[in-house]
């Protein structure tokens, strides 16, 4: 049965939105330090140091348990566990500003898997930000390929792209399948994460060493960064999915690159170009008019039930006879739709 994408939680669309801003600025400080450190030697810290950091906390905090543990064990090989590997070795590859707005294919791609697969429908509102979001990934990447200064290549692209794509088919399947808390998701995710992406690690170490005991105590400094902000939007991701409809959590995404294309500029001091600048600022609209629809009242499905029934009370109607509702009488806004996940995973 085909779901309407209704009004969403607010609280869930800005936990989404954190997520996005977390894994741009994390995209960011990830080139910066693996023009020091190999890519084997970030995902040990990230994945190994994140899910140290998520298991010591939920368990302090008495939210550490069993319940979804196997599931979202999988789901964390996928994500963060494949699409971390592969965005590693791309982004080891690639400008921080071609790797950012690469980014901006997840959406696209999120929102048909989300429409095929979730069958949820798309509002008005919806359509515009989606053509919004859609022109602006166009865009994005049409400029790209003119102002990388020669840093980006194919290859590196290529990577990136494969990432995008698994963070994609992770996003719908969390939205389908999970329905537990927030952190105790992105905790057993990033452990799923961290054994996935281990064998890589241990062979990367095996063939070509680690670069981390050389390291710069600036490397450590962004490297540690990037663990709490990929933990942090982990768990962030986890604990909105559940309140947005997949459709609208893939739209939010438009913020992850653009996080990223403005973190670039001023912490690594790269220049966009023109069209990637127009590609940003639709990104940002696409955003904005979702974050706007968020915030207009929905009409009520009580109400919406019930008020043929007051008007007969008060005398408005006494026809008894059943009258042909619509088929989005008492759904449209009103109902939260709740497939699953009450966290993502994240990361």
């Amino acid at each position: 049965m085909e779901q309407s994408m209704g009004r969403s939680d607010g609280a869930g669309s800005a936990a989404i939105l954190a997520a996005a801003v977390g894994y741009g600025l994390s995209t960011t400080l990830s080139v910066a330090v693996l023009r020091q450190i190999a890519p084997a030697d970030l995902l040990a810290v990230e994945l190994g140091g994140g899910a140290t950091l998520l298991v010591v906390t939920a368990a302090a905090l008495g939210r550490l348990t069993r319940a979804g543990s196997a599931r979202n064990l999988l789901l964390g090989i996928l994500a963060p566990g494949l699409a971390f590997v592969l965005g590693d070795l791309g982004l080891s590859w690639t400008s921080a500003t071609s790797g950012s707005l690469l980014l901006a294919t997840e959406v696209p791609l999120s929102v048909v898997l989300a429409v095929v697969f979730l069958r949820e429908a798309v509002d008005r509102t919806g359509r515009w930000a989606l053509v919004c979001g859609f022109a602006g990934t166009a865009l994005v990447a049409l400029g790209a390929g003119r102002h990388d200064d020669g840093v980006a290549t194919v290859g590196g692209n290529v990577f990136v792209v494969l990432s995008v794509a698994a963070s994609a088919v992770f996003l719908v399947v969390t939205r389908r399948l999970n329905n537990d808390d927030g952190l105790n998701a992105s905790t057993w995710q990033t452990v799923g994460g961290a054994l996935g992406a281990a064998p890589f690690v241990v062979l990367n170490w095996w063939h070509e060493g680690s670069r981390l005991g050389g390291a710069s105590p600036g490397s450590w400094w962004l490297a540690g960064g990037i663990l709490v902000l990929t933990a942090l939007a982990s768990f962030s991701f986890n604990w909105g999915i559940s309140r947005v409809e997949g459709v609208r959590a893939a739209q939010l995404g438009n913020l992850t690159p653009l996080a990223g294309l403005v973190s670039a500029v001023v912490v690594l001091g790269e220049r966009p170009g023109a069209l990637q600048l127009v590609g940003g600022a639709l990104a940002l609209g696409a955003v904005v008019l979702l974050v706007h629809a968020d915030g207009r009242p929905a009409p009520s499905a009580v109400e919406s039930t019930h008020a043929p029934l007051a008007s007969h009370l008060n005398g408005e109607n006494h026809d008894r006879r059943p009258r042909p509702r619509g088929p989005d009488r008492v759904g449209r806004g009103g109902v939260h739709h709740r497939l699953c996940h009450g966290a993502r995973a994240r990361r």
